[in-house]
């Protein structure tokens, strides 16, 4: 009796496990492209699809004395002091309703994880090659160089977000 099911080896070479550029597969078709995406202010940011990411509550960040307001100090995570940062403060954004009470988004881990305060959950986003932008729109100074693509889905624009030089580059910021 011969079986229906791919070798491992096929299933993972398949063109959905391939989607991180986007664009068609070899037979033309749209590839779909999943990525983790969450909200700051209105503007959608996708993460890479390696990057680990979790959930956690806004308990006990201890600030830091003349550091940037938009550093709301470290969190101790599971022995990791991680950074915490408000990035609608820091890219002068306006704050949107608060659907959920704000969490933290920890992006990355151990010693290179960083923190982000987020007012929605984050949620897997399926975009289609079709859906890429072949213009940015407008965007804050500080976080335009470090987004490389843009997608609109229904009425929603998300972007690739670099968070890793993102996070470095502000270092020479937090003092004041």
């Amino acid at each position: 009796m011969e079986s229906n099911w791919l070798k491992p080896s096929e299933a993972l070479n398949r063109a959905f496990f391939h989607a991180q550029a986007g664009g068609t597969d070899e037979e033309g078709q749209d590839v779909v492209i999943r990525r983790l995406g969450f909200k700051i202010s209105s503007i959608g940011l996708l993460i890479a699809a390696d990057v680990i990411s979790e959930l956690a509550d806004m308990e006990n960040i201890c600030t830091i004395p003349n550091t940037a307001p938009w550093l709301l100090g470290l969190a101790n995570l599971r022995g990791n002091l991680i950074p915490v940062f408000d990035l609608v403060m820091f890219l002068g954004l306006e704050a949107t309703d608060n659907q959920i009470k704000p969490m933290l988004l920890i992006l990355g881990q151990g010693s290179a994880a960083a923190a982000v305060v987020i007012n929605e959950l984050p949620g897997h986003q399926l975009l289609q090659g079709d859906e890429e932008l072949t213009n940015l729109p407008a965007l804050p100074d500080a976080l335009t160089p470090y987004i490389s693509k843009g997608y609109q889905q229904d009425e929603n624009l998300w972007f690739t977000f670099e968070h890793i030089p993102f996070f470095q580059s502000l270092a020479p910021q937090i003092a004041v």
